[in-house]
């Protein structure tokens, strides 16, 4: 979380790579903390639009990035979405039918019919050949 001098001043440096408005909130992909992420480790990067991927591919090309769209039935999200009772139910329902399929994803997966440790062991299994260390 930053505040609203502090995003001033990144966007006015050219450090936003990505930035979306929704729920009252900003989001943003700051290209300062994710080359440092990139310098340190794997980053994950959670994104809720299709045009931010590509936002991020073209800031970091010489980056090799794993894809991974996860999907579920809109009935399905609709009850998560009251469980969180985050109060927005109707906003987040509109931005799940506004927002395209992933077509670029390297691996789908529904998170209504995979359970949270075998869609990580599927991630690691598509993302493990693209990372230099890995043999």
């Amino acid at each position: 979380m930053i505040s609203d001098a502090q995003l001033a001043a990144l966007r006015a440096s050219g450090g936003v790579v990505w930035e979306n408005q929704r729920y009252g909130a900003v989001y943003v992909v700051n290209a300062p903390g994710l080359r440092q992420q990139l310098d340190e480790a794997v980053p994950v990067v959670h994104l809720g639009q299709v045009e931010a991927i590509d936002a991020i591919r073209r800031a970091f090309p010489e980056t090799r990035w794993t894809v991974v769209a996860l999907t579920c039935p809109r009935d399905v999200a609709e009850e998560r979405i009251v469980r969180r009772a985050t109060g927005d139910t109707l906003q987040r329902l509109r931005a799940w039918d506004e927002t395209p399929a992933a077509r670029t994803a390297d691996i789908t997966i529904d998170t209504s019919q995979t359970p949270p440790a075998k869609a990580a062991k599927l991630v690691d299994q598509v993302a493990r050949p693209a990372m230099p260390w890995s043999a």
